[in-house]
């Protein structure tokens, strides 16, 4: 039988000869993420940037080399990546609901149209605010009881890998300053890490319609209700950056143990 520490070190993409690792939450800028991971390994991007999950095969794990959670929480390369509950629940209705992930994902978006009347073909504001109600009720229900699907990654809480970041005790970035604050950990590790991380691949979900048109103050709530512990673990992440100086080092970016401490205090 596979060991708890094996699963968590199993977890984490490493980049053979660099000290980087990398715990996946997906929605989380993920896809640039591997993308940078990919070029650092092979030297060139990916031939289908969009689709470089598809070589997550290619990627050893912490537990490839060698590494325990006991080695990885005293390393200063080992990250990963949250961000604001309401920003990553709308990536998953602009990709996965109505955007080109929905023909490469689990049956979310059929599920929903065919059990709780979500439009599938939405063209109004309306449509699509409708259309978010449908799915942040239908979210809420089926975290907790998988009354239609299987629990999926892409839309459970992040704060489900807290064994994970807590036993690794990893770095905390945030999607919207992602680029500046992997320069940081780069900056020690490759020359030139502002250059190489312009030239990265993004993906981007977009909707022709603006977050504050299509995010009522109601479904606003919603989400902060169904993802409470993701939004307090966002907003402590995001204060501890901003208490740090205008240029931090690596040393200094915050800490999943220490993040969830100063929320208790």
């Amino acid at each position: 039988m596979e060991s708890a520490e094996n699963k968590i070190s199993q977890r984490l993409f490493v980049v053979e000869g660099l000290p980087l690792r990398y715990l996946v939450i997906p929605k989380c800028g993920c896809t640039y993420v591997k993308n940078v991971l990919y070029r650092l390994k092979n030297g060139r991007s990916h031939d289908n940037p969009i689709r470089v999950h598809d070589s997550d095969g290619n990627f050893k794990r912490a537990i490839d080399i060698g590494l325990k959670p006991s080695d990885i929480e005293r390393e200063e390369f080992a990250f990963t990546v949250i961000r604001k509950p309401v920003d990553r629940f709308l990536s998953l209705y602009t990709d996965k609901i109505v955007g080109n992930g929905r023909k490469n994902y689990v049956p979310l978006a059929d599920t929903l149209v065919q059990k709780r009347g979500l439009v599938e073909n939405a063209s109004s504001i309306n449509e699509h605010r409708r259309n978010l109600d449908i799915l942040i009720d239908w979210l809420s229900e089926n975290i907790q009881s998988e009354i239609d699907l299987p629990k999926e990654a892409h839309w459970t809480p992040q704060i489900y890998r807290q064994n994970i970041m807590k036993q690794c005790n990893l770095k905390i970035l945030l999607v919207e300053k992602l680029t500046p604050q992997l320069e940081i950990i780069l900056d020690d590790i490759i020359p030139n890490a502002a250059v190489f991380l312009s030239d990265i691949e993004r993906n981007s979900s977009r909707s022709a319609y603006s977050k504050s048109d299509l995010l009522t103050n109601d479904l606003r709530k919603k989400v902060s209700t169904t993802y409470s512990m993701d939004q307090k673990l966002y907003q402590r992440a995001r204060k501890s950056w901003n208490e740090l100086g205008e240029r931090p080092s690596v040393s200094d970016i915050p800490r999943f143990r220490t993040i969830m401490n100063n929320s208790e205090n």
